[in-house]
Formats: structure tokens, sequence, C-alpha cells
């Protein structure tokens, strides 16, 4: 199957992810090592742990986004984000 340019695929809980570390790890310092690659590393392992969410549309982002504004989806989000910071820490590949 060939994808137009016009229509792209998002994994909504990529922005998600991103946007709680930066908010809650890197931004208030609470890192060991704040380097691209252990950031990027705690990311993805972050989302390997989380179901995708993938859409096409903004619409279908959106709707996936304000899934997220619910308090016990952000924690859950915010675990696996510790977890992943923990074993990024303990083992940095850098």
């Amino acid at each position: 199957m060939k994808f137009s340019r016009e229509l792209s695929i998002l994994n909504v809980m990529e922005p998600i992810v991103s946007d709680l570390f930066d908010n809650n790890y890197v931004k208030t310092g609470a890192l060991k090592c704040d380097c691209e690659k252990c950031q990027i590393d705690i990311i993805l392992l972050t989302l390997n742990h989380l179901p995708p969410h993938y859409t096409s549309s903004q619409t279908g982002e959106a709707f996936i986004k304000a899934s997220y504004l619910n308090s016990q989806l952000q924690s859950d989000v915010l675990r696996e984000i510790t977890e992943a910071v923990k074993i990024i820490e303990n083992n940095p590949n850098h």
C-alpha cells in the first residue's frame, strides 16, 4: 500500500509522552543525565510500554489528546515515564 503525501500517520502518544516528560523531568532538572541520547531513550522506552494510538486526521488527534486530559490516564503515562527514567539512568547508552 502506498500512502499519499497529503495523509500522514501519527502515533498521538508521541507528543503526549514528549510533553509530559519535558514538563515533569526536563524542565524541572530531575534527570541525572539530561543529554539528548538519554532523553530520547527514555521517550522510546516509555512509548514501547504504552499502547499506540494512531490517527491520520487532526480531528482524531484532538480526540485522543482530549482523552489524555483524564488524570488517571496522565498518571498511567507518568508512571511509565518514571520507570523508563529509572532504567535509563541505571543503564545509560552513551
